[in-house]
């Protein structure tokens, strides 16, 4: 498998401090033309790092939330970028490390059918807002869809192109952080192969606090459960799933 398929999209919002330390860590898995900083309208100096590190960047002209980055830089990859058949997903601010990069690569080659590769973190080491609303979805999910995705709102992540123009394709709106949990109600819906490895995070010593905001956050990500829940594809999906079970 050939590395220069391959596509890292950082999406980043006033992440200055942490940027230089995450690309040169990335540079001993892919060139620097492999590197797509999805700027989401930050104030700092973000944009102008990311132009003196020789990468390639997109931007918003005002923060929009991270959704709406990912989507624009998922759209500029698949019109622009036709040699591009895996695209990770990685957080700008220094959550996720580099070293882990290989276990997905691996993870690929060894399941060629597979459409996205999820990182899984542990519950113990995440903030107590991030492990509330984490256990929420992946216990929906393991209950009524009968899967053991653990993670769904992880960011670490490899998608292959193809499964991301089907999940286009369907419709995907999200715009903040729940955009993750969305893609993965797609994939489950178009029955898109998943697996999920365990990653390393790091929350000690970040920069900043989390930007997830408890309440509203929830909701959407509550919402979205709903949302999918109301159609009809998707409860008859559950109800075929949940009776095979039973036998």
């Amino acid at each position: 498998m050939a590395t220069e398929e391959f596509m890292v999209i950082l999406p980043a919002y006033n992440e200055e401090q942490a940027l230089k330390g995450l690309i040169l860590q990335l540079d001993n898995y892919f060139q620097r033309k492999q590197i797509l900083i999805a700027d989401d309208g930050s104030s700092d100096n973000t944009p102008l790092l990311a132009k003196r590190l020789g990468v390639k960047m997109i931007q918003n002209k005002k923060n929009q939330g991270k959704g709406f980055i990912l989507r624009k830089a998922f759209m500029t990859i698949i019109s622009q970028m036709p040699n591009i058949k895996w695209v990770f997903t990685i957080d700008a601010d220094g959550q996720h490390k580099p070293r882990d990069i290989p276990k997905f690569i691996s993870t690929i080659k060894n399941n060629p059918d597979l459409g996205i590769v999820n990182g899984r973190r542990m519950y113990f080491q995440m903030p107590s807002i991030n492990r509330i609303s984490n256990r929420l979805t992946s216990t929906w999910c393991k209950y009524w869809l009968k899967w053991n995705i653990d993670d769904l709102q992880c960011g670490y992540r490899v998608y292959k192109v193809e499964s991301l123009k089907k999940i286009i394709d369907y419709g995907l709106t999200s715009r903040k952080f729940d955009l993750e949990t969305e893609v993965m109600f797609i994939a489950w819906m178009k029955d898109i192969k998943i697996a999920q490895i365990p990653v390393t995070t790091t929350y000690e010593g970040q920069r900043r606090r989390s930007r997830i905001k408890p309440a509203t956050d929830t909701f959407r990500w509550v919402y979205l459960g709903m949302k999918f829940g109301f159609k009809f594809e998707f409860f008859h999906r559950i109800w075929i799933i949940r009776r095979i079970a039973k036998k």
